[in-house]
């Protein structure tokens, strides 16, 4: 049986989003127990926040932890390390600061000590998260290109992992190298000022979630057009989870008949390649 807690955000969730399925699809010989101690939007300074509010508040479970078949219930993050004898504990940035190294520190190394701490009998091991896509407004708004927050976020997860003596879960490299395949680009047909409610652009090579139609009770009342160009979407969470896969139980995804809903069978076979290559190139499984 493999343990392995995430101590992240919605990237943990998009990264481990298929993973039991995964396992399951390889049969018997694999055994996992995810746990999940994810907040939304959390960083690695609010992470450690969160932990010197909880040793003064002693009433305070910020995190509604999760754990594979015991479902959920509110905890600290030191009652999530010791709640099993963990195989692997995850860390990572929050995406909008990956990109930027000063905002690991000391976060990082507080967190580090806090696992060693509490679950000393885990590798601890780092999470490299996935650039924006390509027309996300984040990018503008940071004056900067996908490549370039690839390039930055790559280093910054090198430099933690190095600091702390770390292997790294290349998810964000695979994204890139899949990205390199499908060429996703934005779909030039489409009116983006004048969108008609529920038509949505082309958005097939694309790993991210994109664009959505925000129903119901909106701002304005309106059916409205929104963009998520952060999280992954079927292709782009099945690659992640396909890493991830590889790196904690040594099995090789290539061979995995699960598929998710969504992704073709030539979809698939490029994904589990990426994947597969990219762990390679990462040094192997864990």
């Amino acid at each position: 049986m493999i343990r392995i807690l995430t101590i992240g955000n919605s990237f943990a969730e998009d990264a481990t989003r298929y993973l039991e399925e995964i396992a399951a699809a390889a049969g018997k010989d694999v055994g996992l127990v995810i746990g999940k101690a994810n907040i939304g939007g959390c960083s690695l300074e609010k992470h450690w926040n969160l932990v010197e509010q909880c040793d003064l508040l002693q009433d305070v479970k910020p995190y509604n932890f999760y754990m594979t078949g015991a479902g959920t219930c509110s905890a600290t993050l030191k009652e999530a390390l010791v709640s099993q004898k963990w195989n692997f504990v995850t860390l990572q940035q929050v995406s909008d600061l990956s990109w930027k190294a000063e905002t690991f520190y000391p976060y990082i190394e507080k967190l580090y000590d806090l696992v060693k701490k509490f679950a000393p009998q885990a590798q601890i091991v780092i999470h490299q998260t996935w650039a924006y896509r390509c027309d996300a407004h984040e990018l503008e708004k940071y004056g900067i290109s996908q490549n370039e927050m690839f390039t930055r976020l790559k280093q910054s997860y090198y430099d933690a992992s190095k600091k702390l003596g770390c292997r790294v879960i290349p998810c964000g490299e695979a994204f890139q190298k899949a990205r390199a395949i499908f060429k996703y680009t934005p779909d030039k047909n489409y009116d983006y000022e004048d969108a008609k409610p529920l038509e949505l652009p082309d958005q097939s090579k694309s790993l991210i979630k994109g664009y959505f139609w925000k129903t119901g009770n909106t701002a304005t009342g309106k059916a409205e057009l929104t963009l998520d160009g952060r999280h992954g979407n079927e292709k782009g969470c099945y690659i992640a989870n396909a890493v991830w896969y590889e790196m904690f139980t040594k099995n090789s995804i290539l061979d995995n008949k699960f598929c998710p809903e969504g992704i073709s069978q030539g979809e698939l076979d490029i994904l589990k390649h990426v994947a597969h290559e990219t762990v390679i190139e990462y040094g192997g499984s864990f």
